[in-house]
């Protein structure tokens, strides 16, 4: 399969099977204000060099897994968490598993859902949008600024052509969602304070016509051990000064809030 073919499939058409990675039961980190049972799912169509995921994100963690195993791993949480949240990988590339697991757990389990993405299938999250009550989506460079992205996500400029306006179009779709978090992560000599200004330059426009709840965070790198890129798994992690003057800078730019996260201090409002 070439690169092309292969990062625009569906890595799972089978509704009743899904590529993961895990899951935790209880999480206190992955939606803003709440706690969330979080599933890891297999396999991402970007490359990302510095991505704390990389191991499960090209797939070499992976468990072909029944949803009624995930179903019943929930059941257990029930009480104790507000979201059942999937991320990745990339949790779009397996559309039918995943929307059957969301809506189960919205209609059975009455938790709220969530997804995290890179934004890179609107027509999934246009599909995905009556059965979310949130989503965490990755701008994870300016979107005027092909090269940039290019090296963010670790692919091609002519993929990654593509794929900006892509990733435009799901802010747009996003913005029909009751809750919405965008997310830019600071990474050393990629991402620093002028770019996720930028970024929130490029958003603004958007977030003005949002629906419901809408947030910028704007994240702290950490060098996972599990980055299999040796030079960023080298890098000390963004100071959280920086990360948090980049979150003030850019509040300058947004009429919605603006958050920073990191290691040192959780999340904040700027």
């Amino acid at each position: 399969m070439s690169l092309r073919n292969k990062i625009f499939s569906q890595i799972s058409t089978d509704e009743s099977y899904i590529y993961i990675a895990g899951w935790k039961e209880v999480s206190l980190v992955d939606v803003l204000e709440h706690t969330s049972f979080t599933l890891w799912t297999s396999f991402c169509n970007f490359n990302c060099p510095w991505c704390s995921n990389s191991i499960l994100a090209r797939g070499l963690e992976k468990q072909k897994t029944h949803i009624n195993v995930v179903i019943e791993a929930l059941k257990r949480t029930y009480g104790f968490v507000d979201f059942f949240h999937v991320t990745g990988g990339e949790p779009t590339l397996q559309l039918r598993p995943l929307k059957r697991l969301l809506k189960y757990s919205k209609e059975n389990l009455g938790l709220k859902t969530s997804i995290a993405t890179n934004g890179s299938n609107p027509a999934v999250i246009r599909k995905l949008k009556e059965v979310l009550d949130h989503i965490a989506l990755d701008i994870k460079a300016p979107l005027n600024n092909v090269e940039k992205y290019s090296k963010v996500i670790g692919l091609p400029q002519n993929l990654t052509k593509i794929f900006i306006p892509r990733i435009i179009e799901s802010v747009k779709v996003s913005m029909n969602i009751p809750f919405v978090e965008l997310r830019t992560t600071m990474v050393p000599e990629l991402i620093d304070v002028e770019d996720v200004v930028n970024v929130a330059d490029d958003i603004e426009k958007i977030v003005s016509k949002s629906y419901g709840r809408v947030v910028f965070v704007v994240q702290q790198f950490i060098p996972y051990e599990n980055i299999l890129n040796e030079e960023y798994r080298r890098k000390p992690r963004t100071s959280p000064e920086k990360v948090a003057y980049a979150a003030k800078e850019a509040s300058k730019r947004l009429s919605i809030p603006v958050y920073y996260r990191t290691l040192e201090h959780g999340t904040k409002k700027a």
